[in-house]
């Protein structure tokens, strides 16, 4: 009696979970040996448009807590905390959409609002914010 090999679904499955894709992107390189730097600190003021309020508005949707389905460009703002509330991604994909297409570098005074629809297979998170925009004026 002959054995065929059956190919079993929950098998394949396992094998696409365990292969995955990693990227490292070096951005700069250490230095070797001791270094000295004489950094002067960067002077800049920020002129505000109060004249105009920009608004901005993200989209998330996480099913089964793992796949997220949202916005994919962010307002870079290193080291700066949004609050308590958490969603961090989708408030800084709001100020992006807020300022992007606009000669602005910052969305000053930010207000939030969040609003977060949970089911049983998925939440999904809308971050509206408002604010003024700023730009920097370097000297």
């Amino acid at each position: 009696m002959l054995m065929k090999p059956s190919f079993h679904p929950v098998f394949f499955l396992a094998i696409l979970a365990a292969t995955g894709c990693t990227q490292l992107t070096q951005t700069t390189k250490l230095a070797q040996g001791p270094v000295l730097l004489a950094i002067e600190p960067v002077r800049a003021e920020v002129d505000v448009d109060t004249t105009e309020t920009l608004n901005g508005v993200s989209r998330t949707t996480y099913i089964l807590g793992i796949i997220r389905v949202g916005s994919k460009a962010y307002a870079d703002y290193p080291s700066l905390s949004f609050g308590l509330v958490g969603n961090t991604r989708e408030k800084r994909a709001a100020i992006y959409n807020a300022i992007e297409g606009r000669d602005l570098d910052v969305l000053i005074n930010p207000k939030f609002m969040i609003q977060e629809q949970h089911a049983f297979l998925f939440r999904r998170t809308t971050v509206q914010v408002a604010g003024f925009g700023g730009k920097f004026i370097f000297e």
